[in-house]
């Protein structure tokens, strides 16, 4: 079975860390950088299925990482997190591309439900093969008869 991967940019050591282990603990590959060259780096090794970046880092922002992605066609749900939180920022942040916008410090009970929600809309094959039933649709006999032998 795939396991999913995500990109962690944050420019404090400390924050990577929090996030690498509770997305860790939620069965998810961590992958990390600490600005946005290493993120552009990263995103040119491999493919992601979630990106979750600081908003100020020491040679660019989010918003930049953010665009980039964008430009470049890399479907993945990127979520802003940020200390420097205000209303306009995360208007910004939405409009670029941003799937979330969550101010530090980050509540891991939330940070769970976002990864979670972000993986099921990004990405529905994984998530079909993990649980087959998500795949078939409609109630005719047929159907139902097909639930019943993989239930």
């Amino acid at each position: 079975m795939d396991q999913y991967n995500a990109l962690v940019v944050d420019d404090e050591p400390d924050i990577r860390e929090l996030l690498e282990l509770t997305l860790g603990r939620m069965g998810i590959n961590t992958y990390s950088a600490a600005t946005v060259t290493a993120a552009k780096q990263r995103l040119d090794e491999r493919s992601y299925d979630l990106c979750l970046t600081d908003m100020r880092l020491p040679d660019g922002n989010g918003i930049e990482l953010i665009q980039y992605m964008q430009q470049r066609g890399f479907d993945v749900p990127i979520a802003v997190i940020t200390a420097h939180g205000s209303m306009e920022l995360a208007i910004e942040a939405l409009k670029a591309g941003a799937f979330d916008f969550v101010s530090k410090p980050v509540d891991l009970q939330v940070l769970r439900t976002l990864v979670t929600t972000a993986l099921k809309l990004s990405n529905p094959e994984k998530q079909a093969t993990k649980n087959p039933q998500l795949t078939l649709l409609g109630e005719s006999p047929s159907i139902k008869a097909i639930r019943t032998t993989i239930a």
